[in-house]
């Protein structure tokens, strides 16, 4: 028998684990981030910027709902990760079928909540004026997807947890590739506009999924799941629930923001001001992709060193990960400064919306190389099982300083206000999270010198 390429989570370099782990975790958020931007062209470019200001607007509702399956699986992926580090990969099987079982409860709850009261959402969102049924359009289409990618998301972690990183990252790329084929065949060959672009995604997450479950039925896995398996297991409900909780939070604090600024640029700027938050928002994606690749590997790794009480690790991995994550963001942080009219002008042809684009970009992405602080603090958290501390730090940055700084320099400086609004709160829930790093830091120490 051929051995295992897997690697040893708890006996290989941190340095590498960290490249085997983040970059294909982070070159299949990078595929996620370009269907993206490529949706975002073709509706641009072949439907307008009313198209882009409808998509700005239906994805903050999707990511809220795509986040049941990030907060599952993340929580889920830090108990599969402690389990099969404390060697007990039955439990681990455990975890992963209850978690599989609640991700499609709730899915197929909000789906129908979300169909029932298409219309109230869609406005709540910040689909007015014009925008309202450009979004519709692609809405009423997309939302029949979500069980599929809820599903995919939360069966990604799993696999990551086992080590299977290129495995993890395939399950990303195969959905992206197929909506960068079908959008400009029905987008543009079919002229479908912004049917087109919902169907290609449809299409996307449905393959996605299904390449997903072919792995755990057909492939070499250590999570071989048994029918007993997905019958709920309240205790672990409970601690998946808890340490998913800040995923959560993390993804529905940014669908509120989006709702608030949606609401806030259109009062301030009409659509125009709502398609630039379009166009901003994948840059800042399209920018941080590196980052969260290197939290999911993290995580992992983290986990697994936790779980082994292996604590000289842990702390290793912690330090490299923020350095590796500050040193990546800077370069990038640069570029996107340099050629921020440039980077604007993929999307659009409209002048007005690249030059409203450009100190928006500012605003928002000058924080960009410090972030790596609070996303290692956060996954740190959820990675020892600290549910409420992973929460908390999801709510400083996301709640308690952005929403309130959004709200008020909005009100005195009016839209430029809001971009700068981005930086300031950043800088404030940073100083948090690094101070709560150190703690646990301290606290590390404390445990090698005992």
């Amino acid at each position: 028998m051929a051995k295992s390429k897997t690697p040893d989570l708890g006996l290989d370099s941190i340095k590498d684990l960290l490249v085997k782990l983040s970059v294909p975790a982070a070159v299949g958020m990078m595929v996620i981030v370009i269907y993206q931007m490529v949706d975002t062209f073709f509706i641009g470019r072949w439907v307008g910027t009313l198209g882009i200001a409808g998509i700005s607007v239906v994805a903050p509702l999707v990511m809220l709902v795509q986040s049941i399956g990030m907060a599952i699986g993340m929580g889920g992926a830090s108990l599969i990760a402690r389990a099969l580090g404390g060697g007990n990969p039955r439990h681990a099987c455990k975890v992963l079928g209850t978690q599989s079982t609640i991700t499609l409860i709730l899915t197929l709850i909000a789906v129908v909540l979300g169909v029932v009261f298409e219309e109230k959402l869609l406005v709540f969102f910040g689909a007015n004026g014009d925008i309202y049924s450009y979004a519709q359009e692609y809405y009423h289409i997309v939302i029949f997807g979500m069980p599929f990618l809820t599903m995919s998301i939360m069966s990604n972690n799993g696999i990551r947890s086992e080590g299977k990183a290129k495995t993890a990252m395939m399950s990303m790329i195969i959905p992206g590739v197929i909506n960068i084929i079908l959008d400009p065949i029905f987008i543009v060959g079919f002229e479908m506009g912004m049917q087109g672009a919902a169907w290609a995604t449809l299409i996307s997450y449905v393959l996605g999924f299904f390449y997903v479950l072919h792995y755990y039925l057909f492939r070499d896995t250590v999570l071989k799941l048994r029918w007993q398996d997905f019958i709920l297991d309240s205790r672990i409900v409970k601690e998946t629930m808890a340490l998913g909780s800040a995923s959560f939070v993390r993804q529905g604090a940014s669908s509120g923001i989006a709702i608030i600024l949606n609401h806030i640029l259109f009062d301030n700027g009409g659509e125009l001001s709502v398609a630039v938050y379009g166009v901003i928002s994948r840059l800042f994606m399209l920018a941080t992709f590196p980052m969260i690749g290197l939290g999911q590997g993290f995580l992992t790794i983290c986990s697994f060193n936790y779980g082994a009480c292996n604590y000289k690790r842990v702390k290793e991995v912690i330090y490299k990960s923020i350095i590796y994550g500050s040193v990546i963001n800077t370069i990038i942080v640069i570029l996107v400064f340099i050629f921020n009219k440039e980077l604007t002008g993929l999307f659009t042809k409209d002048v007005d919306l690249i030059t409203e684009s450009v100190p928006a970009i500012f605003g928002v992405m000058t924080s960009l190389p410090f972030i790596s602080i609070g996303i290692i603090s956060s996954m740190y958290a959820q990675a020892v099982g600290k549910a409420k501390d992973a929460l908390l730090l999801t709510l400083n940055r996301q709640v308690i300083f952005r929403i309130p700084f959004v709200f008020l320099f909005s009100h005195i400086w009016g839209i430029y206000g809001t971009w700068g609004s981005f930086f300031v709160a950043d800088i404030f829930s940073l100083i948090v999270a690094a101070v709560y790093m150190k703690i646990k830091i301290n606290r590390i120490n404390n445990y090698l010198t005992q």
